[in-house]
């Protein structure tokens, strides 16, 4: 193809691509962490998002963007561009949708047609269970990719029940362990806007709407209330994705009594979110970013897992206070709430926990400048 022959110096600039533009603040996290280190690594170089939002992607992050579905544009871009981007977050799964799956695999193939190299960063991978899917997967993955960072050793163990085996593999964490905070005035006043004291003692509840959680809402209601009675923690609805949590958050709330909780609806920055997120006593989450954000900064964890990535980064943290959705009771919430609110007087070994991460973390971006140095041709054969 006529775009393998570009000559370097004809090559500039990244694509990114995710689940970006959607109202996602772990995702937004995740592009900002991205963001960060593709422009200490590409220096000026032209950085453009695929987003389903784009103008809001542009005044969010101040980069260029298209509409992810915007497929001759997206062709063009890659067809000038160094290096194809794909991540973070599940992208390469089938449970949430299997036509989310093709998109991202035939960006990947499109990408590697057009000349780019290719880095997934900071993936999560999986689940993916229809046995034609892992094949499309391995032979993508295998045959259009120069190499993949990875969040969590489930998803290294997913790739190699796959047979991927060819793109370069190494073991990272999560882009938004890199992020810090907002300063303290700031999250200060957010709180005074939300009706919060900033010394106030609160339980980060972190939710969203799944199949069967309904059922669940009066089992985190009590422990909400038990929270609040034996420890005087005033519960705080976080939402992750502000256009849907909130209705999670609302379940719950129905059965409380006394006065209505704050339950967060607005968009917050990363910065917000874990400035935030650092004053709660402990959080509970089912939100894979809530659960990070509150790692981020020491803070207690009980995860409430739906899907495999919550059980996964829990684990890889070693941190083990989880429970399935569908067995969720009363006594075993209770039971985690209480055992990670005995780690407030132990936040050196949640903090020690994280650096461990972070350091890891380190390694996306070590592999990104790796990618952008080692010349504009790709690096695996169609």
């Amino acid at each position: 193809m006529g775009q393998r022959g570009l000559q370097s110096n004809k090559r500039s600039g990244i694509l990114i691509c995710g689940s970006y533009g959607l109202g996602n603040t772990g995702d937004e996290a995740i592009l900002k962490a991205i963001l960060r280190e593709a422009r200490a690594a590409a220096g000026g170089e032209t950085l453009t998002v695929l987003s389903r939002n784009p103008a809001e992607t542009t005044a969010r992050h101040g980069v260029a963007a298209l509409h992810m579905f915007d497929i001759p544009g997206i062709l063009r871009v890659m067809g000038r561009v160094r290096l194809y981007i794909n991540g973070g977050g599940s992208l390469i799964q089938d449970a949430t949708s299997r036509r989310s799956l093709l998109y991202y695999l035939f960006t990947l193939r499109a990408a590697r047609a057009r000349g780019c190299k290719v880095l997934m960063y900071g993936c999560g991978i999986g689940p993916v269970t229809r046995p034609g899917d892992v094949a499309l997967v391995r032979r993508v993955l295998n045959t259009c990719v120069d190499a993949i960072t990875l969040r969590e050793d489930a998803s290294l163990a997913e790739l190699k029940r796959f047979g991927v085996d060819k793109p370069e593999t190494v073991l990272a964490a999560d882009p938004v362990l890199s992020l810090q905070p907002a300063p303290e005035e700031e999250t200060d006043a957010l709180m005074a806007k939300l009706g919060l004291e900033s010394g106030g003692a609160y339980l980060g509840v972190c939710l969203r709407t799944w199949k069967g959680f309904e059922d669940k809402a009066p089992v985190i209601a009590g422990a909400v209330r038990y929270a609040r009675d034996k420890y005087g923690l005033t519960p705080v609805f976080l939402s992750i994705n502000h256009i849907s949590d909130g209705d999670a958050a609302d379940l719950v709330c129905a059965h409380l009594d006394g006065p209505r909780p704050c339950i967060l609806r607005q968009p917050l920055s990363s910065e917000l979110m874990l400035g935030l997120t650092s004053r709660m006593q402990a959080v509970i989450s089912m939100r894979l970013h809530g659960l990070i954000f509150a790692a981020g900064r020491g803070v207690p964890l009980v995860g409430i897992t739906y899907d495999p990535k919550v059980s996964g980064f829990l684990s890889y943290m070693g941190q083990e206070l989880y429970q399935d959705l569908d067995r969720l009771t009363s006594d075993s919430l209770r039971d985690m709430l209480d055992r990670a609110l005995a780690l407030c007087n132990h936040r050196d070994e949640l903090h020690a926990a994280v650096e461990r991460l972070r350091r890891l973390e380190q390694n996306n971006s070590d592999v990104l400048r790796r990618l952008l140095a080692d010349g504009d041709g790709p690096g695996v054969a169609p």
